[in-house]
């Protein structure tokens, strides 16, 4: 059967993949399950091999240098580099600038590439096991169960080996690490992943790793200010933080954030009309956000691949831990198609960015007039957490008392803790000249949650 393994080839799939990694070395986190010895041919193989292991020591830059330190660690792979010359500097650098040409620049184009390969080493491998099955069981004397188990027993390697990978563990092979990430979870005054700003819904939930809370408003009703003063409040207590904005740009973001720090007003930062006394507020404001861990960034039009590899670079370079995405929208026009967007984009934020970096996730959404969630179901299907943000009506106000803010906050669905009673909400003050929220005094008629000097 060697005829047919020969045509159980595809060159240009293998030459796509490896050129990939080497332009976008973090788009392997989007193949982990490949594995160098997958590849046909045999410098494919050992190049896709060290750019993996380069990325996994936390080098995100691939060329020449980098890649012979990792090649010279192992024998057999210098060997092989060495039989096509590729163990001079000048030649392997060349060959990594042609990798432009071939590399794939979208995610789906790249895995593509992997699947087939994966593919067709899963076919060589398989018509080679049937061929020794069929060469050995012929002239064997064994029983019918023997030739049974023989088969059995070697197409189970090798399906775990393409499908489940190490396999299905025990579950007791794993609590003692799962036991070991509880305890490392927790923040010294034993609460569990991040804190809010604001202690009455820290009762409810905090914003852990792997977890994505969603924050929906009105149009310009202050959802964007909440997330502000949540973010601040992450660097207040050094927490890396990367914001996302899809409508601010970064001076727009940037006066509004020195109104909150500084306690300066909007309208006096824009105008310059403020004492000496404010601008000295105002310089140690800034000087306060420049010392800070935190990354703004306007992009009405950045993909969801875009935010990945940005984060992943971020957690190497400043540790981060905190993302807010303001806001989840999508700009086409068919209420199918958006329904589509919509949750594709919330599942991204949850189980890409959330779940497999690790990271906390705050991202707003738009309510509409109806004050609902538009296609609430898609996005609450991934959503940890969804709350909802908004003014008080003139009733509420009147009813909870001047001292118990002016807007609310009801935690609608809490996948993380305890659920809120329905009716009921935690009380803010919201003041949009500094873009300040405060935690207000709680009302009384019928709240669960305790009141918070």
């Amino acid at each position: 059967m060697a005829h047919d393994i020969a045509e159980l080839v595809d060159n240009t799939s293998e030459a796509a993949v490896v050129a990939t990694v080497m332009v976008h070395p973090e788009f392997l986190e989007y193949s982990n399950y490949l594995k160098g010895n997958a590849f046909d041919d045999k410098i494919n193989g050992c190049l896709y091999w060290v750019i993996n292991e380069l990325y996994n020591s936390g080098i995100t830059t691939v060329d020449a240098v980098n890649l012979l330190g990792i090649i010279d660690s192992n024998s057999g792979v210098k060997r092989q580099m060495n039989k096509h010359g590729l163990l001079d500097i000048e030649k392997l650098q060349n060959y990594i600038d042609l990798a432009k040409d071939t590399a794939r620049d979208t995610v789906e184009e790249y895995k593509a590439a992997v699947n087939r390969v994966l593919e067709l080493a899963f076919k060589r491998d398989l018509s080679r096991e049937l061929d020794t099955l069929s060469k050995h069981n012929c002239y064997s004397d064994c029983s019918l169960d023997e030739l049974n188990n023989q088969v059995y027993s070697s197409l189970e390697k090798l399906t775990q080996k393409y499908i489940t990978g190490e396999g299905i563990r025990q579950f007791s092979e794993v609590t003692k690490s799962l036991w070991e990430e509880i305890e490392r979870r927790r923040t010294k005054d034993g609460t569990y992943g991040i804190k809010s700003k604001f202690p009455a819904i820290n009762e409810y939930f905090t914003f852990e790793p792997t977890e994505l809370v969603l924050v929906s408003g009105r149009m310009k009703r202050g959802k964007s200010a909440y997330m502000m003063n949540e973010a601040i409040h992450k660097l207040q207590n050094n927490i890396p933080t990367l914001y996302i904005d899809t409508e601010m740009s970064d001076r727009l973001f940037y006066e509004r954030m020195l109104a909150n720090v500084s306690g300066v007003t909007v309208k006096q930062i824009k105008t310059g009309k403020y004492s000496e006394e404010e601008a000295q507020k105002i310089a140690k404001a800034r000087e306060w956000i420049d010392s800070k861990p935190f990354i703004h960034l306007y992009d009405p039009q950045m993909s969801m691949e875009q935010l990945y590899t940005i984060c992943r670079g971020q957690i190497h370079r400043m540790g981060l831990q905190f993302v807010i995405y303001d806001y989840i929208k999508s700009d086409v026009i068919s209420s199918s198609e958006q329904y589509n967007e919509l949750g594709n984009k919330c599942d991204f934020l949850k189980n890409s960015i959330a779940g497999d970096l690790e990271l906390a996730v705050l991202a707003g959404a738009q309510l509409n007039r109806q004050n609902q969630l538009a296609d609430s179901d898609k996005l609450e299907r991934y959503a940890s957490v969804s709350m909802l943000w908004q003014d008080k009506t003139a009733e509420e106000y009147i009813a909870d008392g001047q001292d118990c803010g002016n807007y609310k906050l009801t935690i609608k669905l809490n996948r993380l803790g305890e659920q809120m009673l329905d009716g009921d909400y935690i009380d803010m003050m919201f003041d949009g000249n500094k873009m300040r929220i405060e935690q207000a005094k709680q009302h009384s008629h019928g709240s669960n949650v305790p009141f918070f000097e």
